[in-house]
């Protein structure tokens, strides 16, 4: 498992870790692959400028989940590890867990009607 460092004073928005991450959520785990595949590879987190400074959104693996709450499913978990990570085959693209969110760190694949968010490149 790799975990996210994100240092804005080194940070250009290159959006390289955005790559990376859609990359390694991908079936091939190829770069060249990644993008043609089917479903498409999908990053889990955004890289943006926010206040004239780079910002990164990504789950906060929140002590109380309101995304967990919010999830009438169960497929939200947070584990003994701390990350707060859903399942995409149990998901029913309900989209409640993306409201509930306050750092906006849930994302929708509506092709496939499911939530997902940063599993710490579990992927």
């Amino acid at each position: 498992m790799l975990k996210k460092k994100f240092v804005k004073e080194k940070c250009v928005t290159c959006k390289q870790c955005m790559i990376e991450c859609a990359v390694r959520h991908s079936a091939s785990r190829n770069l060249y692959e990644a993008f043609s595949e089917m479903p498409k590879a999908r990053y889990r987190l955004q890289v943006s400028i926010k206040k004239d400074k780079p910002h990164m959104t990504v789950c906060q693996n929140c002590a109380k989940p309101k995304c967990m709450e919010s999830c009438e499913y169960g497929a939200i978990t947070k584990y003994a590890d701390g990350n707060v990570v859903i399942d995409t085959k149990r998901c029913v693209g309900c989209w409640a867990c993306i409201t509930a969110c306050p750092f906006g760190a849930i994302s929708k694949e509506t092709e496939l009607n499911f939530a997902f968010n940063c599993d710490d490149c579990k992927g």
